[in-house]
């Protein structure tokens, strides 16, 4: 370790808006007496009903306050022979604290204090938090939990108070698909020889080609081989967690209980072109909490160059269902000439 950097970046903003529940803006109010005697007062805008909104009732004043934080760490580089190389880490992306303050409001004046944090671990893993907290306690009004003008911790709690909170931790591969050996796209020499006319062999771009060196050895094969198809599949897999915490307050057996709301999920999707036109979409997940399999979904999609063939399934589940679609690429033909057939997850109720 060389060196630690820690940067911190406050930021406050002032937000000001008057009542704009103004004549000029079309606020009218009406006063008569009904069939009844009873004097009765009406609030209404002319421009109601117009196609634009008119201003709405109300002023307000507020000040937000964020400060960010980024923290880096330089070492050396290993890799570097010199010995005097280094390279930069980033062990926390960001982590940024926010917190407002209503200056016309009636109560509860400060509002969620929030702290949200990301890093990446070795450039591989993602990582997002989100914490929220509320200043104020909680009491019992109307036979319900509410939120009251009293701070936590004048009512023996803590500083703040915990409403939710998130973590999510994403990983990411991909490759190219495609091999180190001759695939039947090498030209010169002999490669040039097509049967026994002597033709140019060119197979840019081609997905199926007549290959004459044999894939691995790289020995010409005079004729070549009927078709072979080149392998070069791109592909992507990712793989999520996530964990989130949501705590709500209850009136049992007149006592006031917390009750936390735990969700956790496990999510993997993936894709592969297995041509320039063919590719297939795949994505799963695991209810870590239930231990079930989520909605489960694979796609496969082929282009005709004027037109594209779709095919998406749900096998399981209560969204099981499934659908085949046949549709014109240009726009202004993609509602006009389309086929399509399909089975819905209503036919399962």
């Amino acid at each position: 370790i060389q060196a630690l950097r820690h940067i911190i970046k406050p930021s406050l903003s002032f937000n000001f808006s008057p009542d704009k529940a103004k004549y000029f803006n079309g606020y009218r109010t009406l006063e008569y007496t009904d069939v009844d005697g009873h004097y009765q007062k009406l609030d209404y805008n002319i421009y109601e009903g117009q196609m634009l909104s008119y201003p709405g009732k109300g002023s307000t004043c507020s000040a937000a306050l964020t400060i960010g934080n980024n923290l880096e760490m330089k070492v050396r580089d290993l890799k570097d022979t010199t010995g005097t190389g280094s390279k930069k880490i980033k062990l926390l992306d960001q982590c940024n604290l926010n917190m407002s303050y209503n200056f016309l409001a009636d109560s509860l004046k400060m509002g969620a204090v929030g702290l949200t944090i990301a890093t990446n671990v070795f450039e591989k893993v993602g990582i997002n938090g989100n914490l929220n907290f509320s200043p104020y306690s909680v009491a019992v009004k109307n036979g319900s939990v509410v939120e009251v003008n009293k701070f936590y911790i004048a009512d023996g709690g803590s500083l703040l108070r915990l409403k939710n909170a998130s973590l999510s931790m994403s990983y990411s591969i991909s490759g190219k698909g495609s091999i180190n050996g001759n695939d039947g796209t090498k030209t010169g020499g002999s490669s040039q020889q097509s049967g026994g006319g002597g033709a140019a062999h060119n197979t840019t771009f081609a997905e199926y080609t007549r290959v004459y060196y044999h894939p691995l050895t790289g020995e010409y094969i005079p004729g070549g081989w009927v078709y072979y198809m080149n392998p070069s599949s791109p592909w992507s897999l990712n793989l999520s967690y996530s964990l989130s915490l949501a705590n709500s307050w209850k009136l049992e057996n007149d006592a006031i209980v917390r009750k936390a709301n735990v969700t956790q999920t496990l999510s993997l999707s993936g894709n592969i072109k297995i041509t320039r036109r063919l590719s297939i979409t795949a994505n799963t997940g695991l209810d870590l909490m239930a231990m079930k399999i989520t909605t489960t979904q694979i796609s496969a999609s082929y282009d005709l160059h004027c037109f594209n063939i779709q095919f998406s399934i749900v096998p399981t589940g209560q969204w099981k269902s499934w659908n085949f679609t046949i549709a014109a690429n240009a726009a202004a033909l993609s509602d006009l000439l389309k086929f399509k057939k399909d089975n819905s997850f209503w036919d399962n109720q």
